[in-house]
Order: structure tokens, then C-alpha cells, then sequence
């Protein structure tokens, strides 16, 4: 009987029993959503157009859009993101290009190609802070790398790799493509997989020397794959923090300031809650921006 009864229930009941059960298992996402992104973003878009020292609600007061020009008119904001538009170039176009040349190394298939990949591979397993305390032991001035240089005879005096307004936002990006070049040489080793051989072999019997295979078959056909790595890098680029602050915390002299180590002083040093607000949101629009266009690309290639 019960199996009778069960095979005369309507897809429309059986339906909705589906929806309620799918319904019960996403709510812990969709509340934990509403708890750790959806309020918080709302509360920092208020914030951005208040006065709030970030201790007592009660003194927290609309100011209109004095936040907006303070920021934008701030000698501070403005090298902060000079620095940070540095940052993402140079470590966009050296993470793809050491990335894409290091992917066509391993994927010669001959003898240490996979210890080579591993090898480069191993730094992106690690916390960006210990890459910047790993560098800034290295760098000091009586690290093992001034020890070299002076033991060569390059120089007699170490060098302020790190308290040198010249090199410290160099050095931090030298940091930073140790440690990524593996994750971008990853997605072009997995892209370089789609690619089938008997495609560029042919190639190479119709007289392609390598310099026209590469140029001609492999970048066109990863197009794709090199629009979404520039992309991750560039959004990464604008959200770095832990490596810089570990490694510079902004300095010399704000020489290594980037947004988002300048917004973390402006809320918890200074306490200026709204005048932060208005740096996330540059962070936020400018990522939101750049995630947009990869959707679309990403959408437009499938």
C-alpha cells in the first residue's frame, strides 16, 4: 500500500518536497552570506559617508561625501595608489610571462621537469606571511644576501633592500613573483594540456620552426586561459597586504604603501572608520570591475 501510494504523489507535491529539502541545506550558506558578506559590505557603504572613531554607535554621524574628498584629495591615498597600480603591473606581466615560459619547459616531458614543477610550484602552498618574513631575514642587512654581496666583492656596505625608498616596493614584488609564479605556471601547464598534439605536429611537418608554433598556435589557442590568469593577478594585485605589511608595513617613508596596508592604518591606528570605508570601496568597486569582464569573457568563450 505505502508503495502505491508513494508512485501516486504528484510531481508537483514531489517538487516542492525537493525544493523545501535543497531549501534546508543552503540556508546555513545563505545565513552565513548574510552574516560575514552581505552586512558587512552594507555597513562599510554607510560607513563610507559617516564620522565613526569605530568604538560607540551612538557617536557615529552622516557627513555626506566629506569622506569621499578627503581620500581623493589625500597626498597619502593617491601614492598608496600609485604604488599599487605599480605593484599589479609589474607582477601581472612577470607572474604571465615567467609563468608561460616555465609551462612550456615542463610540459617537454624530458628528465627533471617534474622536480622543476614542484620546485616552483612549492612556494604557493606557503602563507604570503612567511614568504615576507622568509625575505625579510634574507634581505637584511646581515642576511645571507648581503653576505654574498659583500663576500663577492660588489660592495662593502650592505644594502637597504627593505629601508631603501628606492628598493622596498621592488623588493616586495621580486617576493611576490617567487611565490606566484607557480600558480600562473599552473594554469598555463593545464591550458597547454587542451592543446592537441597532432595539431602542432603538423605545424612543425608543414617547416613552423618553434618561435611560429608558439606565436601562431599555442597564445592564440590559450587566449582564454591568458585572460583569466591576467585577471586573478590583476585583482590580487589590488588586494595585496599581508606580504607588503609583514615585510615594509608601507615603508620607508610610505614608499611601499599600498591600498589596502593604508586603509588597515586609517581603521585600526587612527581609527578613521569612514575615511577607510571609502579606500575598501575603491578596492571593492575596482575588483568588482575586473570580475565582471572576466565573467563576461569567461561566458563569451564557452
Amino acid at each position: 500500500m505505502k508503495a502505491r501510494s508513494s508512485r501516486n504523489i504528484s510531481p508537483n507535491i514531489l517538487q516542492r518536497k525537493i525544493n523545501k529539502i535543497g531549501f534546508v541545506f543552503t540556508l546555513p550558506t545563505i545565513i552565513f552570506f548574510i552574516l560575514f558578506v552581505s552586512i558587512p559590505v552594507v555597513f562599510t557603504v554607510l560607513l563610507a559617508f559617516a564620522s565613526w572613531k569605530g568604538f560607540d554607535i551612538n557617536q557615529l554621524s552622516f557627513i555626506g561625501l566629506n569622506n569621499f574628498s578627503d581620500v581623493f584629495t589625500d597626498r597619502v591615498f593617491l601614492k598608496s595608489f600609485l604604488n599599487t597600480v605599480i605593484f599589479v603591473a609589474l607582477t601581472t606581466i612577470t607572474l604571465n610571462f615567467f609563468g608561460f615560459i616555465g609551462a612550456l619547459i615542463i610540459d617537454q616531458k624530458v628528465p627533471g621537469t617534474r622536480f622543476l614543477k614542484n620546485a616552483i610550484f612549492l612556494p604557493v602552498l606557503l602563507s604570503p606571511i612567511i614568504i615576507g618574513i622568509m625575505w625579510s631575514r634574507m634581505l637584511d642587512a646581515f642576511g645571507i644576501v648581503n653576505k654574498i654581496i659583500q663576500a663577492i666583492g660588489l660592495t662593502k656596505l650592505p644594502i637597504l633592500f627593505l629601508g631603501s625608498s628606492d628598493f622596498a616596493l621592488y623588493t616586495i614584488i621580486i617576493a611576490t613573483l617567487w611565490q606566484f609564479t607557480g600558480y600562473d605556471m599552473l594554469l598555463y601547464y593545464a591550458g597547454l594540456q587542451g592543446i592537441p598534439n597532432d595539431l602542432i605536429e603538423a605545424s612543425r611537418i608543414d617547416g613552423a620552426n618553434e618561435f611560429r608554433v608558439v606565436t601562431k598556435i599555442i597564445i592564440p589557442t590559450l587566449s582564454p586561459v591568458i585572460t583569466i590568469t591576467l585577471l586573478l593577478n590583476i585583482i590580487g594585485g589590488f588586494k595585496v597586504f599581508d606580504i607588503v605589511y609583514v615585510m615594509t608595513a608601507g615603508g620607508p617613508n610610505r614608499a611601499s604603501e599600498v591600498l589596502a596596508t593604508y586603509l588597515f592604518q586609517q581603521a585600526f591606528r587612527f581609527n578613521n572608520m569612514g575615511f577607510a570605508s571609502v579606500i575598501a570601496l575603491v578596492i571593492v568597486s575596482i575588483s568588482l570591475v575586473v570580475s565582471i569582464i572576466r565573467l563576461r569573457l569567461t561566458s563569451r568563450d564557452l
